[in-house]
């Protein structure tokens, strides 16, 4: 690792510094801990008194842990922490400069103490060369940003110079080379690096303290230290810092250290003559004025500071505030402009100085010269003597000095002519550029030398030397011209001297052109003096501009052509380019009719022929011309003229030609390799030009050259398949573009264009008959419709079509179509009997158009001028003719058609509307000045003007159409982008609602923009099924002006302010400028409000988000941290009106402010990745769905508000994220053609989502947001085309992002939001019908590895790691297969779900895919689902009904069990029904598996499983998996697993869980005490009591404390209650008022314990009793009664809404005052003598039912009673409140539902008769479902009770499943109850509301049931050993068939709706109610 280079130490240091330095905050104590990490300091090197710091201690970085009385090791991590305390001296504001700089010094002075590492570190350099220039560079940077410390900093780095030379003389000759040399490289490197401005003072240090280094005793110290090493040291390292530098090329020498001091010097007397001499500058004599033109620095330090020590050498005469410039910059600037000369007497100490510079300067240059020859006259001269370097140096030197001091003499010019003409080697090229330039800027200040110099360089062109033979002799050549032409251009040199200099050089060129052959031979140089006379010529013709010299030199170069040789009479020809650019017009002309003559003679064949490179180099000289021009503009068009008339003349000889060469056979050659070919080139070059515009304004000359030179390109075939030929195909297109069209004006000033086709010069000598019948043809191949017509035109009017068919589909190509359009404003096109063909060659550019914009759309690169193209064809719309107007309507209709996103461009949105404002404008003057037409109408919003002709009938027509047309293409911009339409159409209106222009009040833009707004539907929800209301007429205008309101009026607060500003204030905007930081703060207190989860109203962040849009877009700046604020604040509080809000405020500041979507939306992705991050929305798991068999089930009513309020949450979670997609989506479609970064924001946003599948929610209510990003994925892949690698990324997370939803248990639609429905519908559709265009392109291949080495186009070649390009199409079509299966398969559920009654016609059902499946192709595909996830093999067993699927998966299974662990439902085929078809080594896998719900874990303890080691572990496992109260609801079929318990594990886990849960105890306990017998009277002991006699005892023995406390409390007081009955027996025959009176009695002894509950109530405290409650209920044999208990029960707070719905809200705070207890008095009938487990099960059934319809949503009610069997034939039952039977409605001569009705709760138009009614059908048709699900029979009037809320409630369940009344002798046959009087509440047909929900109902609870069919039948089948009379065999395989699991979800709905069908009226059931009447006095 280097020491400074790329080692992380150095870089977090150097970050550290900078940091520390721009932190105004940072403290002593930082910096001290920046200091410690650096060397240690010598104690020599400390200042000798402290100097008071910045914090007012002294020197406190000098702390005695640093300070050693001498240096130490520097190591590298000392060197990097050094340079870091330099760095933060230099970057930071100066607070600390009194204890850095000091120490800063003192480090510099110690360098030499230090013993450094050895290594080499930047470019090869040592330590101590970088350590020295790091320090000195920051320390220059010290210096210049604060004068007081200037002189400080420079006298030390004096000191430094002179510590140095004294080390020099030493006789170390280890430190000279390690240490010195290399210091001194960098310390020098420093000064030539520093942007430090010099004083003359300083130069005087300089020279002071450097001489010694130039004295031949310090050379020779140098050089004896060098031989030392290389011979005699046996220094290892001191060998390598030698060795080291001359690798880099730095050889340390006595002359390098030489070279580097005159440099320094040169480097800063030029910045000294520069900023003392040049004009305009200034000189500061004092340190005050220093201070004054430094500003702030010299401020920064208070007045009792005192002066610094220095303030004399900082006083020096020092430029100021000047620009940094470089010696380069100040050379260049010498060279052209003479330095100003001032003469002052405080500068006479320096001019003697540079008087001594002057004399040692050239003395050096003498030496080295001499010592040069004298070791070139030996053999060589070696690198480290750097003479070439020195020498050129010295004469630079030399001449500022000379400058300086304003004196020349006669021995710097003798140097400079003896570095001219007496080299002796050919590489001197530095030397003589070095002598060249001094020669300019000597004749440039010394104009008494101008003459003598300017003969000095004629003579060096004119004069054979060895420089002309070098590789330089280019470069020389130039400089010198350069410098010849300069001083001929001075004032002191004039025009005379000017010609004359040129006179002469011509007539050398004229001596060579007369010499003999012979004489020229022996020059051997003669060829480049001859080339430099040539060059010199030009460049003063150049550089002069005189019309004399131009003329002159011109005349007599032109007459030197081709009377030298061939290579001089091309260098001839290439200056006359910058002549001709430089001369008049008639100089130009002259000069391109001499090239034009020359290219005329490059064919012939006579004496007038020009050779071969002389033709090129005129056509490169015409190119050169052709690409320069653009300096002299108006030499554009003679020039373009003039070659246009070439081409024609060329073509002309080249058609004879092509004869000649086609009646001879010959070959075709490429197009531009001949001379025609070549001019278009050049014309193509010229043509590039964009200030050149020849097609807009086109003289009728250049119409008809263009036309001619098409002409010629179509008969000459240079447009024959231009595209195979890419140099053809560029000129031809560069030359198309800015053809102007063949026809010339639309006045009708080409109405005799037949007549010139046919007698044009070009055509008719020029077609031969063959060559007619081929143009013919393929004309007829361009435009096959128009074959007759073709036919009948003649030859002149073919090929005129094909040069336009050329030039225009050209010109589409690059981006213009519109341009066609001019054909058609040509009276003689109209009536040439062309107009059929043109329009088919208009259709043919239109789609070469269309075709290229999709290609740009595809690339995101639909530049301004797709848009501009666009504008005209609107604009055509609009014209004067019919023709141009429909054609343009027929066209522009297209291009948006297949770019409609085009419409959301402010401009084009702004420039029809306004088109349809003039349009009716030109209408209404018919009614204004009927008499008086207006032909011209204006827009000034759009800039816009059209000229209408005055027939009213064409200008209703025009209207009528165009606006039909406006609307729909606003509509279809509408479409995709509705958001960014919206704000386009919002911002027109608020631009334009001042302007208008015409007598009525009618805007027809405003009105158009109006009516668009209304029908706008920005989120499809809102309208979806709401649309076909008859009479609804439903608009978006309610939100469209109300969103514009909003905006209106905060722009008029803000354009108020404006006003008031402009108005009473010079300065525009100062009041906002005021007010934004009250914004700024009102919005940063916001963002903390939310922050902290405090309360922000709507109204309060809509007033804070519109007032910062709104000053947003009316300040010229971008506020950034107002964009960042107005971005996160909605988000961070993420709620549905946020959302709203903020994405709203997003779309109005990017359509007012376009520069800021960039910024504002990269925030907006921010803010998407922290909501992933934080689990928001879409991310969140708060509401993941859940088994319902996997939550804890209750038994309570359906409760319709907390399901209501559930809907509400889960709304609130997700509409977050539904609203950002939609404005994602409408961002996307807005952006996607113009726009790629945006594009690959949305790409890393999506490609960050999809792999987050897996943290996304898997609530039902996820599906639509979920859906609509996977949509926007493809329609993003669809219309990009990325990188490969990416494309294969995004495109793979995207399809298991979409797979991932499908490896869920599928998801009925949540609650009954029908709207919501169809929109989950819709977006399903959508993402079908994308998934079926989804293509793999991976055709942007950025790199890739070829197997076997080929590159070909079509390889396989491999771009990841594991996957080949095939197997990435082959994945992709099986993933899209799979894919559009399960979508196919979703939109069949939804489609159910919303349309569950099939009235008309057919179910509505697609099954294109699945019907195409053959055996193998659904083997195949679960194969490849398995190798996706085992999960999603598994789920398609639930949505497709066929065998090969479990067939298949249990292979799978078998062979990789593993891969399935994580998957609960795979046990379903691991163990089926305990028939193993897998090994122990598979079933070992079972210790892993994913836990099944408790109901399944319980099962796998019955026989069927054989007692499996492993299977019973694993139910064991799961069992304890779920919480003790989940479990807690099976615990009469957890008793019943007791029953083959072999190995106890059912027995261990109900003594773990009676431990955990003290109610799980006692209800486990009471359960088992009414299983011990089979009989009610407990004679008959049921094989099982033993088991649970032990297991009670054990229970009630592991009891202890308050546990054992509690269990004794509640036992005794249950058993006091149930006693109350055995007291009864002997009343048994009494009368009730008896029985009546022994009830009270027995209650009043009962004492109320603490704690003690109903054992159907645990989760309520019983705390009081109604001792007057109990009532003896009806029994022949038993004693049942009924009591009144007063339970104090405990709200159950869900933490859910709290997490989701933000704080203060008004339900929130409604919430928040209701009671967290409540008491009620709940009524129970305790029995004895009657078994209550068959009741029990069916309740228990009930509740399950219960938990599924509310986990779907479901409108459903059901009331699942407490019943707890307690003891054999003992339990009891809760009463359901407010409620009564039918049979008691009937005794009370209720004879019809309907009245009751009717009678309790009004009329049938009232409300409460139509809630009750909802409610009826609600609870009938969930009890309807169930009860022919579990066969509940003996449905009489007695049963079934109704609320005081209108709910039905089934009660008594005696007889389900196998068994009915009559000894199951089925009389009860229909599959549930539905009697005429419910239907006469609910309906009598499906066309009845009423009824048509019963049976929709119906339908959606048997579809929400199926799913979960085996664990309701797992529930059963572990109680068919219980006894109870219901199980009578196959009681299971009876259930199974009435779910219908083989059936699709369309056939189980039709199958349940017969059954609906079925009990309709049902004659059965009204007998069975007639013989309960008849039998039991039941009335009905």
């Amino acid at each position: 690792m280097s020491v400074f280079g790329f080692d992380l130490h150095a870089q977090i240091l150097s970050s550290l510094a900078t940091t520390l330095a721009k932190d105004p905050t940072t403290s002593a104590d930082e910096v001290q801990r920046l200091v410690r990490a650096g060397p240690v300091l010598p104690l020599t090197s400390q200042p000798s008194s402290p100097k008071p710091s910045a914090n007012g201690s002294e020197n406190s970085f000098s702390s005695a842990e640093n300070v050693l009385a001498d240096g130490g090791l520097m190591t590298m991590r000392h060197q990097h922490a050094l340079i870091a305390q330099a760095k933060f001296a230099a970057e930071s504001s100066g607070q600390f400069d009194h204890d850095l700089v000091p120490r800063l010094c003192g480090y510099l002075h110690s360098l030499p103490n230090f013993q450094f590492s050895d290594g080499f570190g930047l470019k090869g350099k040592s330590s101590a060369d970088n350590l020295t220039q790091s320090l000195i560079i920051h320390l220059f940077t010290i210096a210049g940003k604060r004068p007081l410390v200037r002189g400080e900093i420079l006298d030390s780095i004096w000191a430094y110079l002179d510590k140095l030379s004294k080390l020099v003389v030493s006789d170390n000759a280890v430190k000279v080379c390690e240490f010195v040399l290399p210091s001194l490289n960098g310390l020098w490197t420093a000064f030539e690096n520093t942007s430090l401005s010099f004083g003359q003072k300083d130069f005087a240090d300089l020279v002071a303290h450097s001489n010694a280094f130039l004295s031949n005793e310090t050379s020779e110290h140098i050089r004896d230290a060098i031989n030392t090493i290389k011979q005699e040291s046996d220094n290892i390292y001191a060998r390598r810092v030698l060795a080291q530098y001359a690798r880099e090329s730095i050889v340390l020498s006595s002359n390098r250290i030489i070279l580097q001091v005159l440099t320094v010097k040169r480097n800063m007397v030029g910045r000294i003559i520069d900023a003392q001499f040049s004009e305009g500058s200034e000189t500061v004599n004092s340190l005050n004025g220093h201070a004054q033109r430094n500003g702030k620095h010299a401020i920064e330090h208070s007045e009792d500071e005192g002066p610094s020590q220095n303030t004399a050498s900082t006083a020096s005469l020092v430029p100021v505030n000047v620009a940094f410039k470089t010696f380069d910059d100040i050379w260049t600037t010498l060279l052209v402009k003479p330095a100003k000369h001032y003469v002052a007497g405080d500068q006479v100490d320096l001019t003697k100085i540079m008087r001594s510079e002057y004399i040692q300067s050239l003395q050096f240059f003498a030496d080295i010269r001499e010592f040069a020859n004298e070791l070139l006259s030996k053999g060589g001269v070696s690198h480290e003597f750097y003479y070439a370097e020195i020498m050129g140096i010295s004469l630079q030197l030399a001449s500022l000095a000379s400058i300086y001091i304003h004196e020349l003499d006669d021995v710097l010019p003798s140097h400079i002519s003896n570095c001219l003409f007496n080299s002796v080697r050919k590489d001197e090229f530095w030397i003589h550029s070095a002598a060249l330039d001094c020669s300019g800027v000597l004749s440039i200040n010394f104009a008494e030398a101008n003459r003598e110099l300017t003969a000095l360089l004629q003579q060096f062109l004119t004069t054979p030397s060895p420089i002309f033979d070098g590789a330089d002799f280019a470069l020389i050549q130039s400089s010198a011209v350069e410098r010849l032409a300069q001083n001929l251009s001075q004032p002191s040199a004039g025009e005379d001297v000017a010609l004359s200099t040129v006179y002469a050089l011509l007539n050398i060129l004229y001596s060579y052109n007369t010499a003999s052959k012979e004489k020229l031979a022996i020059q051997e140089q003669s060829t480049k003096i001859q080339e430099n006379i040539v060059a010199a010529i030009s460049k003063i013709a150049c550089v002069l501009k005189g019309e004399k010299i131009t003329s002159l030199a011109l005349s007599m170069l032109a007459q030197q052509i081709r009377h030298h040789s061939a290579s001089l009479d091309c260098i001839i020809v290439f200056p006359l380019t910058d002549i001709a650019l430089a001369g008049s017009l008639h100089s130009f002309n002259d000069i391109v009719q001499v090239l034009g003559n020359l290219i005329k003679n490059a064919a012939a064949t006579d004496r007038k022929a020009i050779s071969k490179e002389l033709s090129q180099a005129v056509i490169l000289s015409f190119s050169r011309l052709a690409q320069t021009v653009n300096n002299r503009p108006e030499f554009y068009h003679p020039f373009m003229v003039s070659l246009l008339k070439l081409i024609i003349e060329k073509a002309d000889v080249g058609q004879a030609a092509g004869k000649r060469s086609q009646n001879s056979g010959a070959k075709g050659i490429n197009p531009l390799s001949t001379s025609v070919g070549q001019l278009l080139s050049v014309l193509s070059k010229l043509l590039a030009h964009d200030d050149f515009q020849p097609h807009l304004k086109p003289s009728k000359e250049d119409v008809k050259l263009f036309r001619d030179v098409w002409f010629y390109c179509v008969l000459l075939d240079f447009v024959k398949d231009p595209i195979s030929n890419k140099d053809s195909s560029k000129v031809l297109l560069n030359i198309a573009r800015k053809t102007p069209a063949f026809v010339s004006g639309d006045h009708g000033s080409n109405a005799y264009l037949e007549g010139e086709l046919e007698y044009n010069s070009v055509l008719p000598r020029g077609i031969l008959d063959d060559q007619k019948a081929a143009m013919r043809a393929t004309l007829t191949s361009y435009l096959p419709g128009q074959a007759a017509a073709i036919k009948a035109l003649s030859s002149a009017k073919v090929v005129f079509l094909l040069s336009v068919y050329h030039v225009e589909t050209m010109r589409s190509r690059q981006g213009n179509c519109s341009f066609i359009l001019q054909y058609f404003m040509n009276v003689g096109v109209n009536d040439g009997g062309l107009t059929s063909c043109l329009e088919a060659i208009a259709d043919q550019v239109i789609s070469v158009f269309t075709s290229e914009s999709q290609s740009k759309v595809l690339a995101h690169a639909l530049d301004d001028e797709v848009r501009q193209q666009v504008r005209s064809l609107v604009l055509g719309c609009a014209h004067r003719l019919k023709r141009v107007s429909t054609l343009a309507n027929k066209w522009v209709h297209r291009v948006i058609g297949s770019f409609p996103q085009m419409m959301c461009d402010k401009g084009l949105v702004a420039l029809v509307l306004e088109l349809s404002e003039l349009l009716w404008l030109s209408c209404e003057n018919e009614l204004t000045d009927e008499y008086c037409p207006v032909y011209s109408f204006t827009s000034t919003k759009v800039n816009v003007t059209i000229d209408l002709p005055d027939s009213y009938p064409y200008r209703r027509e025009l209207l009528t159409k165009f606006v039909d047309m406006t609307r729909k293409w606003i509509a279809a911009a509408m479409a995709n982008s509705p958001q960014e339409v919206d704000a386009l159409l919002q911002d027109y209106l608020a631009q334009t609602e001042k302007i208008h222009t015409g007598v009525s009040r009618v805007h027809m833009g405003r009105t158009l923009a109006a009516r668009a707004g209304k029908d706008l539907t920005k989120n499809h929800n809102c309208f979806d099924g709401l649309g076909n209301l008859p009479g609804a007429n439903l608009d978006n205008s309610s939100v469209f002006f109300q969103e514009f309101s909003a905006r209106r009026r905060y722009q008029g607060e803000i354009g108020g302010m404006e006003n008031f500003s402009s108005v009473y204030s010079r300065e525009s905007g100062s009041v906002l400028r005021a007010q934004l930081p009250a914004l700024r703060e009102k919005l940063q207190t916001m963002a903390q409000q939310v922050k902290d989860d405090k309360y922000v109203s709507n109204d309060d962040l809509a007033n804070a988000l519109h007032r910062a849009v709104s000053a947003l877009a009316t300040l010229d700046e971008i506020e950034e941290d107002l964009v960042k604020m107005i971005a996160w604040i909605p988000i961070y509080l993420f709620t549905p009106d946020s959302l709203k809000i903020g994405t709203s405020v997003w779309n109005w500041l990017i359509t007012e402010k376009p520069n800021v979507e960039k910024r504002l939306m990269t925030e907006v992705a921010a803010g998407w990745a922290w909501a992933a991050r934080h689990q928001k929305g879409l991310f969140s798991p708060l509401l993941d769905s859940e088994d319902p068999f996997r939550v804890r089930m209750e038994y309570a009513p359906t409760d319709k508000k907390a399901r209501q309020r559930t809907y509400k949450i889960a709304s609130y979670l997700f509409s977050p994220h539904v609203i950002w997609i939609e404005f994602l989506s409408s961002r996307f479609q807005a952006t996607r053609y113009s726009n790629r970064d945006m594009v690959e924001s949305f790409t890393r946003l999506l490609l960050m989502t999809f792999d987050k599948q897996l943290n996304m929610s898997t609530h039902p209510l996820a599906r639509e947001g979920r859906f609509q990003l996977l949509l926007l994925g493809l329609r993003l892949l669809k219309s990009n085309r990325m990188e490969a690698l990416i494309e294969y990324r995004l495109r793979d997370a995207l399809y298991l992002s979409a797979l991932s939803w499908f490896q869920l248990n599928p998801r009925w639609s949540y609650g009954g939001n029908k709207m919501l429905s169809k929109t989950e519908t819709r977006i399903m559709k959508e993402f079908g019908v994308a998934l079926d265009h989804d293509k793999v392109i991976l055709g942007s291949i950025l790199s890739s590895i070829h197997p076997s080495g080929s590159h070909s186009a079509d390889t396989n070649y491999v771009f990841t790691d594991k996957l080949t390009r095939d197997a990435i199409i082959r994945k992709h079509s099986q993933s899209r297969r799979l894919l559009q299966l399960l979508t196919e398969n979703e939109l069949n559920r939804l489609g159910v779900w919303s349309t569950p009654l099939v009235l008309n016609g057919t179910a509505p059902e697609v099954n294109t895919h699945e019907k195409g499946m053959s055996e193998e192709g659904w083997r195949n595909l679960v194969r490849f689902a398995w190798s996706v996830s085992a999960s999603l093999a598994f789920q398609l067993m639930s949505r497709f009904k066929n065998a090969f699927i479990p067939s298949e998966l249990g292979q799978l299974l078998a062979n990789d069990p593993f891969a399935a662990v994580g998957d609960a439902d795979a046990i379903q085929i691991l163990l089926g029904e305990g028939t193993f078809k897998y090994s122990a080594s598979q079933l070992k896998y079972l210790l892993f598996w994913q836990p099944v719900p408790s109901i399944t874990a319980i099962s796998y303890f019955q026989p069927a499983f054989h007692n499996n080691p492993m299977v019973l572990q694993y139910a064991m496992r799961s069992l304890e998996h779920s919480p003790v109260e989940v479990v807690f609801f099976y615990v009469p079929q957890i008793v019943q697993a007791l029953r083959h318990d072999d190995l106890g594990y059912v027995e261990k886990y109900i003594m773990r869980a009676a431990r955990v849960s003290q109610l799980f105890a006692h209800q486990i306990i009471w359960n088992m005490k009414a299983n011990m017998y089979k009989d009610n009277k407990c004679e008959v002991p049921d094989a099982l009591k033993p088991t649970l006699d032990r297991i009670i005892d054990n229970i009630v023995k592991g009891l202890s404390g308050e546990a054992k406390d509690f269990y004794e409390r509640e036992f005794a007081f249950f058993n006091q209650v149930t006693s109350i009955s055995g007291t009864l027996m002997p009343l048994v025959k009494k009368p009730k008022p008896e029985k009546k009176k022994k009830i009270d009695e027995e209650m009043a002894k009962i004492v109320v314990d603490v704690g003690v509950y109903l054992p159907s109530n645990p989760e309520g405290v019983v705390i009081d009793i109604d001792k007057k409650s109990g009532r003896p209920l009806q029994s022949h044999a038993k004693t049942p009664f009924m009591a009144a208990f007063k339970v104090r029960k405990t709200r159950e707070e869900s933490s859910l809404g709290k997490a989701i719905m933000k704080r203060g809200s008004a339900e929130e705070e409604a919430e928040e005052q209701i009671p967290k207890t409540y008491d009620v008095w709940q009524s129970a009938i305790f029995k004895v003598g009657d078994d209550c487990r068959q009741d029990v099960l069916a309740i228990q059934l009930i509740a399950v039912f219960k938990n599924i319809f509310t986990n779907v949503g479901l409108d459903l009610y059901l009331f699942p009673y407490r019943i707890v069997a307690t003891a054999p034939g003992c339990g009891m039952i809760d009463v359901i409140p407010n409620s009564i039977s039918r049979d008691q409605l009937g005794r009370e001569k209720v004879n019809n539902l309907q009245d009751y009705f009717l009678t309790k709760y009004g009329g049938v138009d009232s409300i409460e008769y139509q809630q009750a009614r909802n409610n009826f059908i609600q609870s009938v048709a969930s009890y309807s479902v169930i009860s022919y699900l579990l066969q509940f029979k003996d449905r009489h009037n007695g049963n079934i009770m109704i609320d005081d809320d209108g709910h039905v409630i089934h009660i008594d369940f005696g007889f389900i499943l196998d068994i009915s009344p009559g000894g199951n002798i089925n009389f009860e046959s229909s599959p549930f109850k539905l009697t005429s009087e419910m239907i006469q509440i609910m309906g009598s047909s499906v066309e009845d509301q009423g009824y048509r929900w019963f049976c929709e109902l119906c339908v959606k609870a048997y579809l929400a049931s199926r799913p979960y069919a085996e664990q309701i039948m797992q529930l059963v089948s572990l109680m068919l050993e219980s006894g109870l009379p219901c199980f009578r065999g196959e009681t299971i395989k009876r259930m199974r068939s009435r779910f219908q699991l083989d059936r699709s979800e369309r056939a189980a709905a039709e199958f349940i709706k017969e059954r609906v069908d079925e009990s309709h009226l049902n004659k059965r059931t009204v007998l069975y109610d007639s013989f309960q009447k008849a039998t039991n006095g039941i009335p009905y």
